[in-house]
């Protein structure tokens, strides 16, 4: 199991108030099983989400910001628009399979297990906004890296995403790349309290492997991805995480492969 540390982050976002009380996980017996199909993206595009496992609190609702929808879920709130398209925030305590549409967005990436990344990708992707006079937006993406297959992290990257295209060119701007992404289906559950995969008393990372694991359908394919929706005003109890593995049709290469070889 891909082993990783805490991330702190610091976003600069829009407060609103948010109320103070906290919420805890409880424990899931995760098992593969045909979710309802659940429509919600922000606003423009939709797209499909596929509920696995129900959230341990309130489910999610929206409301209206002033480009594109806002959501909460308890105690959890999102007060930063999303990009035009994004999938809404899996509610705590919840699994999903969700699909990602192709997005424009600004990275750094940095070698070791992730310690500092925080601040060490904040500044110069900050940096590249202000310079370019692009506005924020949520959720802050982080993706850890395991090059020699030991388990650890030895890479990881920090993206902020764009709200358009029209943002900007894809490109680069000293160390940071911009780049679109490819369209990306994930395993997702959300998190509610502090960015460490151990918060509330549970381990997000190994249920999602779990899950993987028993799933008879799905397997990885690619690198593990944290996302954060909150700034540090917001108090710890009450910040919105999602932790997602990327997946893909079990036995999706060889059937590729075998398809091609058809038509040569």
């Amino acid at each position: 199991m891909l082993t990783l540390v805490p991330l702190a982050l610091t976003l600069v976002f829009q407060p609103h108030e948010m109320a103070p009380q906290a919420a805890s996980e409880d424990g899931h017996e995760v098992r593969p099983q045909a979710g309802r199909v659940m429509m919600g993206s922000n606003g423009e595009v939709g797209d499909q989400i596929q509920r696995i496992v129900p959230p341990t609190g309130e489910d999610i609702t929206s409301r209206p910001g002033r480009e594109g929808l806002l959501y909460n879920a308890g105690d959890v709130s999102t007060d930063t628009k999303l990009p035009v398209g994004y999938p809404r925030p899996t509610p705590p305590g919840a699994i999903e399979i969700k699909t990602y549409p192709s997005i424009r967005q600004a990275e750094y990436s940095g070698s070791g297990d992730g310690t500092g990344a925080g601040r060490n990708g904040f500044m110069p992707l900050f940096q590249h906004i202000s310079t370019n006079d692009i506005a924020m937006t949520a959720p802050v993406e982080m993706r850890y890296t395991d090059t020699d297959g030991d388990a650890t992290t030895d890479r990881w990257t920090m993206a902020f995403l764009y709200h358009t295209p029209e943002n900007g060119p894809v490109g680069s701007d000293g160390d940071v790349v911009i780049l679109d992404t490819e369209p990306v289906t994930v395993v997702s559950i959300g998190i509610q309290g502090g960015a460490s995969l151990d918060s509330d008393g549970g381990d997000p990372l190994r249920t999602l492997e779990a899950w993987l694991e028993a799933s008879t359908e799905w397997e990885r394919a690619g690198d593990t991805r944290r996302l954060g929706y909150n700034g540090p005003y917001v108090p710890v109890r009450n910040r919105w995480w999602e932790l997602q593995i990327p997946i893909k049709p079990t036995g999706s290469a060889e059937q590729a492969e075998d398809a091609e070889s058809e038509t040569i």
